[in-house]
């Protein structure tokens, strides 16, 4: 059973704030924790601003959602993907579990975030075919980036959080939110 998010007319001025940020389902269930819900958004949303390409960082989070079987996720990101020149085709075999993609730089990052998610509970992943293809800054922002959408995923899946029923436009939400963080700076 889903646990029961707050209705947006029952948010208090501090959650509402947050909602209003991002004014999504995932949001309703994160202001659920008070004090991590703003500055779980911001870290989530300093990606987009941060080293990765655009291309880097959706496919990372497809593949993350796709591993951990959040369609939530898929949901939200399936527009940012194509909206960063991702390919349909590219953008389903990385959510079917593909592991060649006919490009070695994709390859090798799916290939590192499978082996990020698989090492959960072993180790580290090994970096040495992501060096030659990415800086060290951009590895760390993957391995940031996977991790962020780990708990995304176990959040959304636990507390049954599903996408909204009213179509949303997920780049200018997303935009928006990120525009909307820097000016509070």
């Amino acid at each position: 059973m889903a646990v029961q998010l707050p209705n947006v007319e029952d948010l208090d001025p501090a959650q509402r704030e947050v909602y209003d940020l991002f004014p999504a389902n995932l949001s309703r269930g994160l202001v659920m924790t008070r004090a991590s819900a703003k500055p779980y958004l911001a870290l989530g949303l300093s990606f987009r601003t941060g080293a990765l390409s655009a291309q880097t960082r959706e496919l990372v989070i497809l593949r993350v959602g796709a591993v951990t079987n959040a369609p939530y996720e898929i949901h939200h990101h399936l527009p940012e993907a194509r909206a960063a020149g991702i390919s349909d085709s590219m953008i389903d075999d990385v959510l079917a579990g593909a592991t060649s993609f006919g490009d070695r730089r994709v390859d090798v990052l799916i290939a590192f975030v499978d082996d990020l998610l698989a090492r959960i509970k072993d180790g580290a992943a090994g970096t040495a075919a992501m060096q030659e293809l990415y800086p060290d800054n951009e590895i760390a922002e993957i391995a940031l980036l996977v991790g962020h959408y780990v708990m995304t995923a176990l959040l959304i899946k636990t507390l049954g959080v599903v996408p909204e029923t009213q179509a949303a436009d997920g780049p200018s939400i997303l935009a928006e939110a990120t525009t909307k963080l820097h000016e509070k700076k």
